[in-house]
């Protein structure tokens, strides 16, 4: 590369990166780029008067995609910029930033997209060194140089006192009338966008991305609108900027789709009150549809958007299924309130079980009917209020069926435990007729005075109360027999078979037995023969406490005392006073 070449290069470079600056940071206009090259290394500062303000890290990263996006225009692959105010000597602000070899042997285009995502460029550390000074010297053509010498210094002075006045004039009007010059960037940037916008969409990921696309096409458009009619690039960027107009306006009946959709949206989230409603959400589905549906399959948009046509058409048939329940879930409550009426005059004319069930079932089918209808429904209020109205009486209806049921229940068990009872008095199981008496009396009083039953259960009380008191008699009778019995088994039991017994109506008997009325004469014999007047006493007391508890038995049974030796003499006699 020549080194006029590469000058012109770094001054493209240079009006380039103003154009970034301009286009893309609040009071842009304030800056100058000026490029350079030292030691194979790409020399960037930008300057800008004291007093404005400045976000640096906004600076780099506008720089830096602009530097990614004319990197065709230069070959180093280290990049230093610098930030300096007008008349300080040292900059404020540096980044440092290295191009990837691949960036260079691959052909890349502009991508308008945050350029903190693209790998090309990456930041290096910061560091002052001697190169922040190198910027003050801006290189001069050789040629230029040579051609001063020799001149009488007041013709130069005349001469770059003319040059400045009419640089000075013709950078203003260049500066407000663009493409003039030999190259337009505008223009350049414009055709490179116009013809990369099928690649720039297949790189769109979301409507963020589409929308900082479409300000880049307006931005571009906007600068190709400021280009003079007599410009040799007039007639070029006049197409170049409809074919961006009409790519804008695609973007822009997506974006109008989007917004649509996103209303729709945003409604599905409430409870449909009417059907009206329904309406405009069909309505707004088929707004959202209508733009997008009408990109055809050889448009670059073409992919991006069909996704969201099939998931508005998802939404729209949605809508329309939501439209034909709403009909059904009307039939609905219209059905409920011509069963509600069958159920009432059932309900007046009810006597039975069998019939209040019938009610009972007649009701449910009313409130299952205006149960199902969902809360998203337009019919869901008036279903709620007829649901409210309804409940009570089939609730009412339960209890009275319940209440019959219950009856049933009771006085069936109650004739039951009558049958019972009877059965056990036949066979002397005098401790199951009364529970069962009990039984049959407690279920007869638990029927319902209003049931159906209450007559029946009535007839049953009194005579069960009197069965139950005669049963109860005859159990006290009984429980005493057999406590006396047991109480004299355990009296006449022993090592030795103190006596035997017998218990009947007219009283008890008792009869010593032999084997222990022979035991009781050894032991008086032996006593007498040794003289041992305790052992005769031991006797005597084990007779006596035998007679005492005979008694006892005879007086806890409130029957007669007969006792017998073993030869069948009277020992004893109680008679019941």
């Amino acid at each position: 590369m020549t080194v006029a070449t590469q000058q012109d290069n770094l001054q493209l470079l240079a009006s380039n990166l103003e154009e970034y600056l301009r286009a893309d940071v609040r009071s842009g206009e304030f800056f100058a780029v000026k490029c350079a090259v030292k030691n194979h290394q790409l020399m960037i500062l930008t300057e800008h008067p004291q007093g404005v303000a400045v976000d640096t890290q906004h600076i780099f990263t506008v720089l830096q995609e602009g530097l990614q996006n004319n990197s065709r225009e230069y070959p180093q692959e280290k990049i230093e910029i610098f930030l300096r105010v007008v008349g300080v000597k040292l900059p404020y602000a540096k980044r440092s930033l290295t191009i990837e070899k691949q960036y260079i042997t691959t052909k890349q285009e502009p991508e308008f997209s945050n350029v903190e995502n693209s790998s090309a460029l990456t930041y290096s550390p910061i560091k002052e060194d001697e190169s922040n000074n190198y910027l003050e010297k801006i290189p001069v053509s050789t040629k230029l140089q040579s051609n001063l010498v020799g001149f009488n210094p007041k013709l130069i002075l005349l001469t770059v006192i003319g040059v400045i006045v009419s640089a000075t004039l013709a950078g203003a009007y260049i500066a407000t009338r663009p493409c003039l010059i030999t190259k337009c960037n505008q223009l350049k940037t414009a055709e490179y966008l116009n013809n990369s916008y099928g690649e720039l969409i297949g790189k769109i990921n979301s409507e963020q991305d589409l929308a900082r696309l479409q300000s880049k096409i307006d931005f571009t458009t906007t600068s190709l609108g400021k280009i003079p009619g007599f410009s040799p690039y007039s007639q070029q960027s006049q197409q170049v900027a409809l074919s961006l107009s009409e790519k804008s306006q695609q973007i822009q009946q997506v974006f109008t789709a989007v917004q649509a959709a996103q209303i729709a949206t945003q409604k599905s989230q409430l409870p449909v009150s009417s059907l009206s409603e329904l309406q405009d959400r069909k309505r707004l589905w088929r707004q959202a549809i209508a733009p997008i549906e009408a990109i055809s399959r050889n448009d670059a948009l073409y992919e991006f958007v069909q996704a969201k046509v099939v998931s508005y058409r998802d939404n729209l048939q949605a809508v329309n299924q939501q439209l034909l329940a709403e009909d059904k879930w009307l039939k609905k409550i219209t059905s409920a309130k011509a069963v509600s009426i069958v159920a009432e005059k059932r309900e007046a004319t009810a006597k039975t079980t069998s019939e209040w069930q019938q009610v009972e079932s007649t009701w449910q089918v009313v409130i299952n009917a205006l149960t199902v209808i969902p809360v998203e429904s337009s019919a869901y209020s008036d279903a709620q209020k007829l649901i409210f109205e309804y409940k009570p009486r089939l609730l009412a209806v339960k209890n009275r069926n319940t209440n019959e049921l219950m009856a049933a229940k009771a006085y069936k068990q109650a004739l039951n435990a009558v049958n019972l009872a009877k059965r056990y008095e036949q066979q002397n199981q005098w401790n199951a007729a009364v529970a069962q008496w009990q039984t049959a009396l407690s279920s007869a009083k638990q029927v319902s005075s209003n049931s159906t039953y209450n007559i029946e259960a009535q007839k049953l009380i009194e005579p069960a109360s009197v069965s139950l008191q005669q049963a109860q008699e005859k159990l006290n009778v009984y429980s005493r027999i057999q406590k006396t019995r047991s109480d004299l088994e355990r009296t006449c039991y022993g090592e030795i078979r103190v006596c035997t017994y017998i218990m009947n109506n007219q009283g008890i008997t008792v009869r010593i037995a032999p084997d222990y009325e022979q035991s009781l004469q050894d032991s008086l014999m032996e006593a007498s023969a040794q003289g041992n007047p305790e052992l005769i006493a031991g006797v005597n007391e084990h007779l006596q406490t035998l007679q005492q508890a005979l008694e006892a038995i005879s007086d806890n049974a409130d029957v007669p005392l007969v006792v017998y030796d073993a030869q069948g003499n009277v020992i004893y006699e109680r008679k019941l006073n």
